[in-house]
């Protein structure tokens, strides 16, 4: 087995998620889904090694969500990638040929459209063709809709806020319906952005309280040791150090499959055979290359995009914990309004008598899995690898000796 990093693992070579799919099968068989995971987790590869290995009574159909803009272009592209899946001669193909002929759409190389303005309206060509869909399928059919939170921003940013709130009613409403209906929402940017703006504007509802929501985490030590010892003897690099070299790749980087990856590939490209020192002075020079070639650039460069005003202040937060390590509510509240003049928007925002504020940032940055929380309820980095590089990317220095593993932890 080769290391291949941010490339497609073949669902064979796939280490360590054996019991989680297990699990999500499990899950889905009684309800939909709502998949959470940091970037870099393996989402992708949990969602290809369902589709290529289903269960008896269901399979999964994947459908990219990114590029839709309109409740017209979500169900044209489910359309589409229904039809993909179910074959040129089966019932519920041909099922699927009628209802888009009732609905007036079109198909133009292999593309289908729904009628303009004057044809079916979105929401009943919806509920149509997710009803049909679960009466029809057999077996039964969990449609993966990736990167749907982006999807929803798209439409609220083209249409409003108030479409967005028809669409996830109506995708309630037919969850509820249809016994025999399972979605599964995925995507980098959490749902929960879009249901947090949605309830700051005065939308008051929950639209996804009926699905189930499964945090994607990294693998544990055992299984992290060994898919590193995979790609180190896969790649030649077998020697007497290579298990502890494995132990120790697992370890440094959290348990996270697309870090351990890049590690053996740069290991591979020295072409000498795996000890712990040579993994660690690879780690250590990515962690402070200006290339970044692990793009940890992002988790600083996404604040903006995730919390928009308040960007300015999660960073300042995530400057205090790199430095002072897990904080309890007080401490930290403690700690930032020292840190800034009162009049200053970050003041403004966190350092208030009220700690409301602060309280419910924290609670959204660790649903963008930055932060945890460890059982003396103190708030920290939710992976010691990102701290690491905060605090080197800061100049701070690295991580103390006896620095506590991430807060919050499995």
């Amino acid at each position: 087995m080769k290391a291949v990093p941010g490339g497609i693992i073949a669902p064979e070579h796939v280490v360590g998620r054996d019991p989680l799919i297990a699990r999500l099968w499990s899950m889905l068989d009684g309800q939909g889904l709502v998949l959470t995971a940091e970037r870099r987790m393996g989402k992708t590869t949990i969602i290809r090694k369902m589709m290529a290995e289903p269960t008896a009574d269901l399979c999964a159909v994947y459908m990219d969500a990114e590029r839709v803009s309109s409740p017209a272009e979500l169900v044209e592209r489910t359309a589409q990638s229904i039809g993909g899946h179910l074959g040129g001669s089966s019932q519920a193909k041909r099922w699927l040929v009628d209802l888009w002929a009732a609905l007036g759409g079109t198909e133009v190389a292999g593309v289908l459209k729904l009628p303009g303005a004057k044809g079916v309206p979105w929401k009943t060509a919806l509920e149509r063709l997710l009803g049909g869909l679960a009466a029809n399928a057999e077996p039964r059919v969990a449609l993966i809709w990736d990167e749907f939170p982006w999807a929803l921003q798209k439409i609220a940013r083209a249409e409003g806020e108030a479409v967005v709130v028809d669409l996830l009613d109506i995708l309630r409403g037919l969850r509820q319906t249809h016994a025999r209906l399972r979605l599964v929402f995925t995507g980098s940017i959490g749902l929960h952005h879009v249901l947090t703006s949605l309830q700051d504007d005065g939308w008051v509802h929950s639209p996804i309280n009926d699905m189930r929501t499964v945090e994607i985490p990294p693998l544990a030590q055992p299984d992290a040791t060994e898919l590193a010892l995979l790609l180190v003897r896969g790649e030649g690099l077998d020697g007497a150090d290579a298990s502890a070299a494995a132990e120790h790749i697992a370890r440094e980087l959290d348990g996270i499959a697309y870090y351990i990856q890049h590690v053996v590939a740069k290991l591979a490209d020295g072409g000498q055979a795996a000890t712990p020192d040579l993994a660690a002075r690879i780690i250590q020079h990515a962690l402070t290359d200006p290339n970044d070639p692990w793009q940890l650039e992002h988790y600083r460069s996404r604040l903006a995009s995730y919390y928009g005003p308040k960007a300015a202040a999660a960073r300042a937060l995530l400057d205090t914990l790199a430095e002072r390590g897990p904080l309890a509510l007080g401490d930290l509240h403690e700690a930032l309004t020292l840190q800034f003049r009162p009049d200053s928007d970050t003041a403004r925002a966190l350092c208030g008598p009220d700690r409301e504020p602060l309280r419910r940032l924290l609670k959204l940055m660790q649903r963008d899995h930055y932060l945890g929380q460890d059982a003396d309820g103190r708030f920290g980095f939710r992976f010691p690898l990102i701290r690491r590089w905060w605090r080197l990317d800061l100049g701070l220095g690295p991580l103390p000796a006896d620095a506590p593993a991430g807060a919050g932890q499995p």
